[in-house]
């Protein structure tokens, strides 16, 4: 569907348990604001500081059995974004058995994404929409709806943050502004949320793990954590992959992951390796599977010409052809592409 992209739906946390002093003063004051009637809150801070976390920390301990539904303003296009925000308040509006009110647990949240990414033009445009639809859903009481909660954040170019936010979205909500300060200014919350994402990734991926080691710890707390808590999440899910004890150690902690990385990793693990030639075949069918057998799609993405590709494809066969042959006279399969 074509709102795919746009309106995301995950219920991942923050856990009260894994709040430092920090964190907690911020989720108290949001806390507050967002259990009233009317507030919206602003939360402000750089890329990956866990903007998106708070927000749903903040929702999902006020109103557990209530949606909390994202927008990502980056991908919102200016033609598009009334039928999108239609789309999230008929979601998050829609008629309940019972009567719900703010303070129910049911309360439902709308979350805007990099707000201040949008044009100017389009978040004068998009107060007006939310302040129209906000209105009709706070009128809803007769059909059993509940008012909707509403969290921006925004990425600050400057000390200012209302500098990236246009005056009219501000002017209309007057929202409570939360400020995370990057995770290298605060140290002490390195370790909680290590472990928060210890105990997240360990269960994703079905392994026993109980913690960090001390050495692994001292790492990761003299680490400059450009990346904020986005790059702390990657470097734990990736050392989750390479543990092979109970305790996350140091050989276990890698800086500079890609998210690409994590999936080779996983899809590799230390009994089970490849020899390049099996690799780069098995990767080659995982792509042309994934473009529906395109030749001229699959090369692009693998960075190859066509001509190169269908040599590769050649090659494997007349490696294979034998083995093939004995696979498809035992199971009766239909020949591969490859």
């Amino acid at each position: 569907m074509q709102h795919v992209n746009i309106i995301e739906k995950n219920i991942e946390y923050l856990p009260v348990i894994y709040l430092t002093d920090t964190m907690k003063e911020l989720y108290q004051k949001g806390k507050k604001l967002a259990d009233t009637d009317n507030a919206a809150i602003l939360i402000s801070g750089e890329h990956g500081t866990g903007k998106e976390l708070l927000a749903k920390s903040i929702h999902y301990n006020l109103s557990p059995s209530a949606q909390f539904l994202t927008i990502n303003c980056v991908n919102l296009p200016l033609k598009h974004f009334e039928e999108k925000i239609d789309l999230c308040f008929a979601m998050l509006t829609a008629a309940d058995d019972k009567p719900a009110a703010p303070n129910s647990g049911k309360r439902p949240t709308l979350f805007l994404r990099d707000v201040s990414k949008l044009e100017t033009a389009v978040q004068k445009s998009l107060a007006s929409l939310l302040q129209e639809r906000l209105s009709l859903s706070s009128k809803a009481e007769s059909r059993k709806q509940c008012k909707v909660r509403l969290i921006f954040s925004a990425h600050p170019t400057s000390e200012q943050t209302h500098e990236t936010v246009d005056k009219t979205l501000l002017k209309t909500f007057n929202p409570f502004l939360l400020n995370i300060l990057p995770l290298r200014n605060r140290k002490q919350d390195i370790y909680p949320l290590a472990l928060f994402f210890v105990d997240k990734y360990s269960k994703e991926y079905s392994k026993d793990i109980g913690g960090i080691h001390s050495s692994a710890v001292q790492i990761l707390e003299s680490h400059p954590w450009t990346g904020n808590v986005s790059e702390l999440r990657d470097v734990i899910e990736n050392a989750v992959i390479l543990a092979q004890s109970s305790l996350i150690t140091k050989e276990d902690i890698r800086f500079n992951i890609s998210k690409k990385s994590i999936a080779l990793e996983s899809f590799l693990t230390r009994e089970d390796f490849f020899t390049l030639e099996e690799l780069e075949r098995v990767y080659i069918q995982t792509v042309f599977r994934r473009v529906k057998n395109n030749k001229s799609k699959a090369a692009k993405i693998l960075g190859i010409s066509r001509n190169t590709l269908q040599k590769k494809i050649d090659a494997f066969a007349a490696a294979n052809s034998k083995s093939k042959k004995k696979e498809r006279k035992k199971n009766g399969n239909q020949p591969l592409l490859f």
